[in-house]
């Protein structure tokens, strides 16, 4: 039973992150069409969600230059580590959107595309994690 609650408690704080970035990239990519007023979101959902991916992309870094060995990251971690692309490019991926984003740029196609591949990611393993938990 122990063991049905830490994977129950590790599938609520992936639909978590996952529900959070999706919808930060959903304002992310309005804005970056400079359409974000169109679909009813603000100038502070802009930023909220700036921050969101800043603050996520920072956690992905620190855990992929092993500064931090986050448990709670370690699935999209190993992911991106048994991938096709280095590890060292995702690194560079990461620093170049939060610089964009942080230097208030729009985000280019290229960096929309790396987030929407972390998302992919994360939704890959949210499924694999959910029919785990199914298949006890």
């Amino acid at each position: 039973m122990n063991e049905l609650a830490s994977v129950s408690g590790k599938l609520q704080r992936e639909v978590e992150t996952l529900r959070e970035l999706n919808n930060a990239l959903l304002v992310i990519e309005s804005s970056a069409l400079e359409r974000s007023s169109d679909f009813g979101f603000s100038p502070e959902d802009v930023s909220k969600s700036q921050k969101f991916i800043i603050d996520f992309a920072t956690r992905l870094l620190s855990v992929l230059k092993e500064e931090d060995p986050s448990l709670y990251l370690q699935p999209i971690i190993d992911h991106l580590k048994s991938g096709m692309k280095p590890v060292e490019d995702w690194i560079e991926d990461l620093e170049k959107i939060t610089e964009e984003i942080s230097s208030n740029r729009k985000l280019t196609d290229d960096s929309l595309g790396i987030l929407e591949d972390i998302l992919s990611l994360l939704d890959n393993q949210f499924a694999e994690d959910l029919q785990r938990l199914y298949a006890r």
